[in-house]
């Protein structure tokens, strides 16, 4: 399972608990060329919001924006830049 989709499981399944239904995600452009796949095999109905760049909203069509536990904010960035932190470790190793 990719940290992408871990990630996002775990957001989905937070929503779940505080008694909504994620079904939708506002998705930046960064963050659709990234994780269209996982959002895809998750079932959520994905939107295109130019605005929010490598962040995503998940959350409950019917409460998004009513209600601040309806919804989740992701990013990529923290992951983006962590993978970029170890690919730099290994270069380093191999010197």
């Amino acid at each position: 399972m990719s940290e992408l989709l871990r990630l996002l499981t775990t957001v989905i399944r937070e929503i779940e608990e505080d008694g909504f239904q994620p079904k939708i995600a506002l998705v930046g452009p960064k963050f659709a060329e990234k994780g269209m796949k996982e959002l895809k095999n998750l079932n959520l109905k994905v939107y295109i919001v130019e605005e929010l760049n490598c962040d995503a909203i998940i959350g409950d069509p019917r409460f998004i924006g009513h209600l601040r536990k309806a919804s989740r904010r992701v990013s990529l960035e923290p992951l983006m830049e962590e993978r970029e932190f170890w690919e730099e470790m290994e270069e380093i190793q191999k010197l």
